[in-house]
């Protein structure tokens, strides 16, 4: 079985995790296909950001706000562009919204499942920033090489926690095999060793970055939130909505006969037997009207005076 391994000819140096990403998009013609899981504000797409300008730094390939995108279309349009080089970065945020796995069938999956399966000699790093993988096409999560969780957020340092895995997946076992990165160096006395990394803990980006981020987040939450709205506004219009039913129900209530009506006005200030002797008729008969009375939908609380 396959391992994650990073190998220096000296000691150690940080951002294992980044370098082994570089090394599999410059030097073994592969790509990666990476998870970045949490909860809402955990530090995801933060994260991601931070780690694509690591890696920038370390194989000279520019990442820019260009490069993180909200929806499939903008997805295929950016890896269509033309813009995109060996070793470039991908941000997909929120890939939940546009490729759910309530929707497998749906030709946004098999699009996409297409699209990552073949798009390998492109050499690319796309990382999908989501609050949970299950969320995502089943076909889809066996592409994945990497799954990485955010932990926990140190404010003081700046740096999210993450719990960074590889993936190998296998014909007859449902999940994936997750590890550890081995990373191979020289310790302090010169002899060679190796260490198994379980956490990393990433900084922020850079505050550019984040202003372009927030600005263009805000324009896909926004355009998501009217899309909503006209799609509620549609189903309501249809009159399937339950707000639609009630108003309805409200509407064709059938009218009271005036003993009925009688009988409300009463029982709203008095029981029965007192509303029985108000009116002059008997306890019974009394129950009998108020309950044909609320069959139609009608409360006492509506005939109370409150004057």
């Amino acid at each position: 079985m396959a391992n994650a391994i990073v190998l220096y000819h000296g000691k150690a140096k940080t951002n294992s995790w980044a370098r082994w990403m570089v090394g599999r998009t410059k030097r073994q013609n592969k790509n990666n296909l990476i998870s970045v899981i949490g909860q809402t504000g955990s530090g995801k797409t933060y994260s991601a950001m931070s780690m694509c300008e690591i890696m920038s730094e370390m194989d000279g390939v520019p990442f820019d706000i260009s490069h993180i995108v909200f929806s499939l279309s903008e997805l295929m349009n950016l890896i269509n562009s033309g813009k995109l080089k060996k070793g470039s970065k991908i941000i997909f945020d929120e890939p939940q919204v546009s490729i759910s796995a309530r929707e497998f069938q749906s030709e946004a999956n098999k699009v996409f499942n297409f699209l990552i399966s073949t798009f390998r000699h492109r050499n690319l790093t796309l990382f999908f920033c989501t609050p949970f993988e299950s969320l995502l096409d089943k076909n889809t999560r066996r592409l994945f090489h990497g799954r990485f969780e955010t932990l926990s957020i140190n404010r003081k340092n700046n740096t999210c926690r993450l719990k960074p895995r590889y993936l190998e997946h296998s014909d007859f076992k449902p999940e994936p095999y997750r590890k550890q990165l081995i990373v191979m160096h020289e310790n302090d006395e010169g002899n060679r060793t190796s260490d198994k990394l379980f956490y990393w803990d990433v900084g922020k980006p850079s505050e550019q970055l984040i202003i372009e981020y927030e600005k263009k987040k805000l324009e896909f939450t926004d355009n998501l939130n009217r899309n909503i709205s006209k799609r509620l506004q549609k189903f309501e219009d249809s009159g399937k909505s339950i707000t639609s039913e009630f108003k309805e129900d409200v509407v064709e209530r059938k009218e009271l006969t005036p003993k009925q009506s009688e009988v409300m006005k009463v029982l709203s200030d008095h029981n029965l037997v007192e509303a029985g002797k108000i009116i002059g008729i008997s306890t019974p008969a009394i129950y009998k009207r108020k309950k044909y009375a609320m069959k139609k939908g009608y409360k006492l609380e509506e005939f109370k005076d409150d004057s």
